[in-house]
C-alpha cells in the first residue's frame, strides 16, 4: 500500500502539475476552436499529452512496485508522442521554410514512437544488451531533432518580434520563453532520467521514497520544474486576449523568408 510520504511527496505534486498541463490545453484547445489553426490544435494536442504523462506516473505512485515499470514504459510512449506533436507544431508554423534536414523530423519522432511502443509491449527486450543500445541511438537521434527544433524557433521568432505588438507580441515573446526553458528542461530532463536508469537499473526503479539515494532526488527535480513552467505558462497566458490576435497573420510573418 502506498504511503503517506509517497503521496504527499509524489501523488499530490503530479495530480497538481497533471492539472495544470490541463488547463494549458483547454487555453490553446479553445483558441483552436475559435481560430481553427492546425497549428493551435498541435500545440493543444502537446499539453494534453503531457497531462497523460503526469496523470500515468501518479497512478504508477498508487500500484504496486511489480506493476509500476510496466507504467513507466507505457509513460515511455506518451514522452515520445508529445515530441511527435511539437515536430507537428513546428512544421505546421513553418512549412514554407522548412529545411530539407527538417522533413524527417517526423520520421525520427516516429521511429522513437515506434521503439517506445515495442519496449512497451515486450519488457524483456531491455533484457537485450544490442535491442536497449539500438533505441538509446534512436531516443538520442530524436532528442537532439527536438533541441534543433526549439533553437531553430527561438531563432525564427526573434527575427520577427519586432513586426508585432500589443496581444500578438505577449504571445510571441510567451512562446518564445516557452521554447528557451523547454531546451533547458529536456536537456535536464534526459541526462537525469538516463542517468536514472544506468545508475537503478531498469528492475530497480522504485517510487518508495523511503529507499530513493541522491539519484533519484535529482530526478525528481523534474517535477517541480515542471510545473512551475506549466503554472507560468498560463499565468502568462490569462493575461493575453487572444480575441486580438490574429493567428494566420503571425502564422503568415513567421512562415516568410526571413533568413
Amino acid at each position: 500500500m502506498v504511503g503517506w510520504v509517497e503521496i504527499f511527496v509524489l501523488a499530490v505534486p503530479l495530480f497538481l502539475t497533471a492539472s495544470l498541463s490541463f488547463l494549458n490545453f483547454l487555453v490553446f484547445f479553445r483558441n483552436y476552436r475559435q481560430k481553427e489553426e492546425k497549428t493551435m490544435l498541435h500545440i493543444a494536442i502537446t499539453f494534453f499529452c503531457s497531462t497523460l504523462i503526469f496523470l500515468l506516473l501518479f497512478i504508477a505512485v498508487l500500484l504496486p512496485p511489480s506493476d509500476q515499470l510496466h507504467l513507466f514504459l507505457i509513460t515511455n510512449v506518451v514522452v515520445w508522442s508529445l515530441f511527435l506533436e511539437v515536430g507537428n507544431s513546428y512544421l505546421s508554423a513553418f512549412l514554407n521554410r522548412s529545411r530539407e534536414i527538417e522533413k524527417y523530423l517526423l520520421p525520427i519522432f516516429g521511429a522513437a514512437v515506434g521503439s517506445a511502443a515495442l519496449v512497451a509491449i515486450k519488457p524483456e527486450i531491455y533484457l537485450l544488451t544490442i535491442t536497449l543500445n539500438i533505441e538509446l541511438l534512436v531516443y538520442i537521434v530524436a532528442i537532439v531533432a527536438v533541441l534543433y527544433i526549439f533553437i531553430r524557433a527561438i531563432v525564427r521568432i526573434n527575427l520577427v518580434l519586432d513586426q508585432f505588438e500589443g496581444e500578438e507580441l505577449k504571445l510571441l515573446e510567451l512562446t518564445q520563453l516557452i521554447f528557451f526553458l523547454g531546451t533547458c528542461c529536456i536537456g535536464f530532463t534526459f541526462i537525469t532520467c538516463f542517468s536514472w536508469l544506468v545508475v537503478k537499473g531498469v528492475s530497480n526503479l522504485s517510487l518508495d521514497v523511503g529507499t530513493w539515494e541522491l539519484i533519484d532526488w535529482v530526478t525528481f527535480l523534474n517535477l517541480p520544474m515542471y510545473a512551475g513552467i506549466l503554472l507560468g505558462a498560463l499565468l502568462r497566458s490569462f493575461k493575453i486576449d487572444f480575441e486580438q490576435i490574429d493567428v494566420p497573420t503571425i502564422l503568415n510573418v513567421l512562415d516568410s523568408p526571413q533568413e
